[in-house]
């Protein structure tokens, strides 16, 4: 099953950070406090956005990312394990490429878990490309987990 044609990401709000964070608890091994979200949805770092995606106003994911002068970066992006597989991860994140590609963003930098493969094939698929690692990055149940660097041209220089 894939995403409905008019399903849209819109921008996140205060009172969807609980909802964010009950997202982050169920698919992340070192969740974002509900706190975090809330900072992020109200705006609190001017650069931050929030895009989520919900139907019949039950959000089924999220992303926020950030832009400083002509570089960006995705910070978390995360959907509802009942509603993964519908396309809502790639919805979201292209949503928010458009968007930086209209503020003149040139580069799109992440970071994400070397285990998590189906966060590689997405960004692979959107045309990221690894730059790096970093090593012992996200804490893991037995230690530390590795980081793989990606970034993306949005736009060539003028």
């Amino acid at each position: 099953m894939r995403v409905a044609s008019q399903t849209l990401a819109r921008p996140g709000e205060v009172a969807d950070a609980p909802a964010l964070a009950a997202i982050e608890e169920r698919v992340s091994p070192s969740p974002w406090s509900e706190q975090q979200f809330l900072s992020a949805c109200a705006g609190e770092h001017s650069r931050e956005r929030v895009l989520v995606v919900d139907s019949s106003r039950q959000i089924q994911g999220f992303v926020i990312y950030s832009q400083v002068l002509d570089e960006a970066s995705i910070h978390n992006i995360a959907v509802d394990p009942d509603a993964q597989g519908n396309g809502l991860g790639e919805l979201l994140l292209s949503t928010a490429l458009a968007q930086l590609r209209d503020c003149g963003t040139r580069r799109c930098f992440l970071e994400m878990r070397v285990s998590n493969e189906a966060a590689h094939g997405l960004y692979r698929k959107l045309g990221f490309q690894a730059d790096g690692l970093r090593k012992d990055y996200y804490p893991a149940a037995c230690g530390r987990e590795d980081a793989v660097l990606m970034s993306l041209v949005l736009s060539e220089q003028e």
